[in-house]
């Protein structure tokens, strides 16, 4: 599955907003099984697992966009829309803190 946000950032503020964002999440659910890294500024690797279950993606910050690649389970392919507008929604609360870091 592939999934493009624009983010209206340059490069670099996108690659905060994205390193700020993974940061947060792996102190917050590190303990549930989440990991992550950077293999680059501008390319970051998650995994997931729980019940059995693993996920894993990529995401890679484009001049316009943040897209993000993952691998995902069959079972879980039925909350597709529902994972979309969770990551949408939790990439723009990033991108729109980075924005608003600018504008300061």
């Amino acid at each position: 599955m592939t999934h493009e946000i624009r983010h209206g950032l340059t490069v670099e503020q996108a690659s905060r907003a994205a390193h700020l964002a993974l940061d947060e999440y792996l102190a917050r659910y590190a303990s549930r099984g989440l990991t992550g890294s950077w293999s680059g500024d501008t390319r970051a690797e998650i995994a997931f697992a729980a019940k059995g279950m693993h996920v894993t993606a990529t995401v890679e910050i484009l001049a316009d966009v943040l897209r993000v690649e993952a691998n995902v389970p069959f079972v879980l392919r039925v909350f597709k829309t529902q994972a979309i507008s969770a990551v949408e929604r939790e990439a723009h609360k990033w991108i729109d803190q980075v924005k608003a870091e600018a504008g300061a």
